[in-house]
C-alpha cells in the first residue's frame, strides 16, 4: 500500500508539472501576442509590415473582379445597398460585388443627381422634373414634379423630400412618403432652400435655408414636425435656429437618436432638442484642416495635414456623435479626395486607395498603376473607376 501511494504521489507531481508548463507556455504566448499587439498599434512601420505580408490587406490593380464599361459613352457611376449601378443611355445597371450584372431599369435621365440611404436609391435629373426611387432591381415609384430639381434626399425607410425652384416660389419642399404619396409641401417665399433630410423615425424634416436679401449670406435651419405638417401646419416648427455671426452652413444630416448634424466653414454642431454644440473646429492654430464629413453613421470626421520641408503627415480625426469618443488614423500622404458610406472611409492619394473604418484601422489598401478617377462604396466593397473598367476591391 505504501508503494501504491508513493505511485499515485509521483503521478499527481508530473500531472502538476505539465499543467504547470502548459500555463506557463499558454502565459507566453498571450504575453507575446499582447506584445506584438501593442508595437502593432504604437509603431506605423511595423503596422504596415504586418498589414502587408500577414493581414494581406494590400490589393493590386487588376487582381480583383471587374466591370467593364465604354469609354466612348457617358457612363455616370454611382453605388449603394449592395450594388454598383451605371447610368449609360436611359439604362440602369447593377453589378453585385462579383462583378456580375444583377438587373436593369430605364430611367429617363441624361444628368443625375442622386441621394442613397440602405437599399433605396434615389435618382433625379438635375434642374428638370424627372425623378425614380429604385430598391435593387424595383422602381418603386417615378415622377415628373411641378419645377427644377436642386437637390434630393431619401431616409432609410424610403421617405423622400425634394427641393424645387423655378416656381413663383424662391423654393418648394416636396415631401413623399415610401410609396410616393405626397405628405405636404413646404413654401419659401424669401429665402432659398439648399440642403433637406429627414429622421430616422419619419417624424420631422430639417432644411437649411439661406437669407440673400441682406448686405451679408445667413443662414437658416428649421426643423419642423412631418406628422403635424400634414395636418395643421401653422404649427408645425418646432425648432428654428438663425446665426447671427456670419457663418454659412453647408449642409445638414440626421443622425441616430434624431441628432441633426450640421457643417458651416467653421465647424461642426450638432442639434438635440433645444441643445446646439459645436463639435469640431475648423479653426485652429498650427492645424490645416483640408477635408471634413458628416455623412458617416453616427460619426463625423475632419483631415488635418501638416506639412514640412522634409514630410507630409495626416491626420483622419473621426468623432463618435454618441459617446464623443475620437480614433485617429495617420498616414504620410496628402489626400486628393474622401469618400465616406456607413462606417467606411475612403483616402484617395492619387494611385493608391486606404479604405479604414471609423474604428481608426485600416481595411484595404489598393495600388494602382495609374491614376485613380472615382471612387464609389457600397455596404461590403468599393468601385475604384478607371476610364474603360470598375475595379471591385472587397471591403
Amino acid at each position: 500500500m505504501k508503494i501504491i501511494g508513493i505511485e499515485d504521489e509521483n503521478i499527481k507531481t508530473k500531472l502538476n508539472k505539465k499543467r504547470v508548463m502548459i500555463a506557463s507556455i499558454i502565459g507566453i504566448v498571450v504575453f507575446i501576442i499582447v506584445i506584438l499587439f501593442i508595437i502593432y498599434c504604437t509603431n506605423r512601420t511595423f503596422r504596415d509590415m504586418v498589414d502587408k505580408y500577414i493581414l494581406m490587406k494590400n490589393v493590386i490593380e487588376d487582381s480583383t473582379s471587374s466591370i467593364d464599361i465604354n469609354e466612348d459613352e457617358t457612363n455616370n457611376i454611382f453605388a449603394y445597398d449592395k450594388y454598383i449601378s451605371v447610368l449609360s443611355k436611359n439604362t440602369l445597371k447593377n453589378y453585385n460585388s462579383s462583378g456580375k450584372l444583377d438587373g436593369e431599369l430605364t430611367v429617363e435621365i441624361s444628368t443625375p443627381i442622386t441621394a442613397t440611404n440602405g437599399g433605396f436609391l434615389l435618382i433625379a435629373e438635375k434642374e428638370k422634373n424627372k425623378i425614380y426611387l429604385v430598391s435593387g432591381n424595383e422602381l418603386i415609384w417615378q415622377k415628373d414634379l411641378e419645377g427644377e430639381i436642386s437637390k434630393i434626399c431619401v431616409n432609410k425607410n424610403g421617405y423622400v423630400a425634394v427641393i424645387l425652384s423655378g416656381t413663383t416660389y424662391k423654393s418648394v419642399i416636396q415631401i413623399f412618403d415610401s410609396e410616393g404619396k405626397e405628405l405636404f409641401k413646404q413654401f419659401l417665399s424669401t429665402t432659398i432652400a439648399v440642403d433637406v433630410d429627414i429622421s430616422f423615425d419619419n417624424q420631422y424634416l430639417a432644411f437649411l435655408e439661406l437669407n440673400t436679401s441682406g448686405t451679408a449670406l445667413q443662414s437658416i435651419i428649421k426643423v419642423i414636425s412631418i406628422p403635424k405638417a400634414k395636418t395643421t401646419p401653422s404649427e408645425s416648427e418646432v425648432y428654428k435656429y438663425l446665426d447671427e455671426k456670419g457663418v454659412l452652413i453647408t449642409n445638414i444630416k440626421y443622425q441616430q437618436g434624431n441628432k441633426l448634424v450640421y457643417m458651416s466653414d467653421d465647424g461642426i454642431n450638432i442639434i438635440k432638442g433645444e441643445t446646439n454644440e459645436k463639435v469640431l473646429n475648423f479653426v485652429e492654430e498650427g492645424k490645416r484642416i483640408s477635408f471634413a464629413d458628416i455623412e458617416l453613421t453616427n460619426y463625423m470626421y475632419r483631415v488635418i495635414e501638416k506639412s514640412s520641408l522634409l514630410s507630409n503627415e495626416t491626420s483622419i480625426e473621426m468623432l463618435n456623435t454618441g459617446n464623443r469618443k475620437t480614433r485617429i488614423y495617420t498616414l504620410d500622404s496628402v489626400p486628393r479626395k474622401m469618400y465616406s458610406y456607413n462606417d467606411k472611409i475612403a483616402i484617395n492619394l492619387g494611385s493608391e486607395v486606404n479604405f479604414i473604418s471609423t474604428n481608426g484601422w485600416l481595411i484595404k489598401r489598393y495600388i494602382s498603376s495609374q491614376e485613380i478617377r472615382k471612387i464609389v462604396m457600397a455596404n461590403n466593397f468599393a468601385g475604384i473607376v478607371y476610364r474603360n473598367k470598375i475595379e471591385i476591391v472587397n471591403i
